[in-house]
């Protein structure tokens, strides 16, 4: 007779999956805690902020390529960013917001495309759950900040669903096609998926395959026409903005990705290995391009772990499809009794193993989130204080690397030092311009976050030269250098 699975087996997978619950819950706290905070988290909030302020004013998102300020995102975002900003009041918060919900949104995908393909629901808790867990912790400097990346997959994963649920009909061809392309439009190098979803409908129907490339070749043709004419040659200059690109930070990376990720990559390349069917398909080419896609563009100056998210939504499905396949005895070739130990002793060590991996990953993090979250109060005392004096000092024409500081000052957008960095090391602007760029009487205060014993590292020595000739430090701490003018 073959044995009935055990009760263990099962309590062994819901403990499991409350685990990797609570390290995602846990992961939250501290970006729940900083939500309407006045910290700022990362440079893009603020450049994200005033970009949103710029569609909702209808201004001009795309300058001129020799501007000491440049737009290389997409505008999708702004406008979303923006109208929840009316709404609350600040664009940071609001962006904090839109991502977290986005966040969220993927999980909530995750959980629908696993359902929709077949797999129950624990299976489709705990892909969901393994995601957001890797999510606030391998990512979590991307949680609930106003940064696009996480509102782009929330796009895309949908778009996903509407096309599995719809089973590649027409109809759902068509409505996946403009959520990708709308996805594109948020954040420009989400490509995986669609190059998946194109293998996959390659290899499914010579009809739906024809269908998908008519489709988003129109959708994409009327979106790319539309961006000419709202925003002229400008939009595709800027997207294509110079930056420097390291291959040697390009494999750093992606070696970090992989030690991160590898219980679910090799979960995955398991069930890959031993699942035939059109899920399978797509999946292996979502793993393949994702990987590939990230390592390439994880070499590009200011491009952090967000170049691997394609590739954790990707393992994260696999390693739950591939718990699943484990606990139901693997391939119908072995014998009944022969699947029956495996469907109880392979499944609960496979769990078992992937909540442990999962928090013994995220104890690693849990000491830096601690002093984060002990810090918190600190930290926004300071950064009040930084306001008000860039506020006061800045006499409106302040420079904020940390841009956040600058948008909540109430400081006009004039000068990007991240990109303006860029554009001198690249040689789109000469490195002369530095000396009319740093004066006192056009940027009467600095503030740096990447300042190093050798100056900024954002840009060449000879304008680290000019700055130091021109400004002293009026305050120092862990929200960076306030520089001011040098008394003559």
């Amino acid at each position: 007779m073959e044995p009935r699975p055990g009760t263990t087996g099962a309590a062994l997978f819901w403990c499991s999956l409350a685990l990797i619950v609570a390290v995602a819950l846990l992961g939250l706290t501290e970006p729940l805690l900083t939500l309407r905070r006045f910290i700022p988290l990362d440079p893009n909030e603020g450049w994200n902020a005033f970009f949103s302020q710029i569609a909702m004013a209808g201004g001009n998102l795309y300058p001129a390529g020799s501007s000491l300020i440049t737009n290389n995102y997409p505008p999708l975002s702004f406008y979303v960013v923006g109208v929840v900003g009316l709404m609350s009041g600040d664009n940071i918060f609001a962006g904090r917001l839109v991502a977290l919900v986005s966040m969220l949104v993927v999980a909530a995908n995750l959980y629908y495309w696993l359902r929709t393909t077949g797999s129950e629901t624990r299976i489709a808790l705990l892909g969901a759950a393994v995601f957001l867990a890797f999510a606030v912790t391998y990512g979590g400097e991307y949680v609930a900040i106003d940064d696009p990346q996480w509102l782009a997959h929330a796009i895309m994963t949908s778009a996903l669903v509407v096309l599995w649920r719809g089973q590649a009909s027409t109809r759902a061809i068509v409505i996946a096609s403009i959520l990708m392309v709308a996805a594109g439009l948020t954040k420009h190098l989400l490509l995986p998926v669609p190059i998946a979803v194109t293998f996959w409908l390659m290899k499914r129907s010579k009809s739906a395959f024809a269908t998908w490339l008519v489709s988003c070749a129109i959708v994409l043709g009327v979106s790319l026409l539309l961006l000419w004419l709202t925003y002229g040659p400008a939009f595709f200059t800027s997207i294509r903005t110079a930056r420097l690109y390291s291959s040697h930070h390009a494999v750093l990376a992606s070696e970090a990705a992989l030690r991160c990720f590898a219980p679910l990559v090799a979960l995955s390349l398991l069930w890959c290995a031993g699942e035939r069917s059109q899920r399978a398909t797509f999946l292996a080419a979502y793993l393949l391009a994702s990987a590939a896609i990230g390592a390439a563009a994880a070499g590009g100056a200011g491009v952090d772990v967000n170049a691997f998210f394609d590739l954790l939504i990707a393992a994260s499905l696999g390693a739950a499809l591939a718990i699943e396949l484990l606990w139901s005895g693997g391939s119908s070739r072995t014998g009944l009794a022969a699947e029956s130990r495996l469907r109880l002793l392979l499944g609960p060590i496979a769990v078992v193993a992937l909540g442990f991996c999962t928090a013994a990953y995220a104890t690693t993090k849990l000491p830096r989130a601690l002093a984060n979250i002990e810090k918190l109060d600190l930290l926004e005392s300071r950064s009040l204080k930084y306001i008000r004096d860039i506020r006061d000092l800045g006499k409106g024409q302040a420079a904020c690397e940390m841009v956040g500081l600058c948008y909540w000052a109430g400081t006009p957008f004039t000068l990007d030092l991240y990109i303006y960095g860029q554009k001198l090391l690249t040689g789109v602007l000469p490195v002369a311009s530095c000396t009319t760029v740093f004066q006192p009487a056009s940027v009467p205060l600095i503030q740096l976050q990447s300042v190093n014993r050798h100056g900024i590292e954002l840009l060449p020595e000879s304008c680290n030269q000019i700055i130091n000739e021109n400004y002293h430090p009026l305050a120092d701490s862990d929200l960076g250098v306030l520089l001011v003018p040098r008394r003559r």
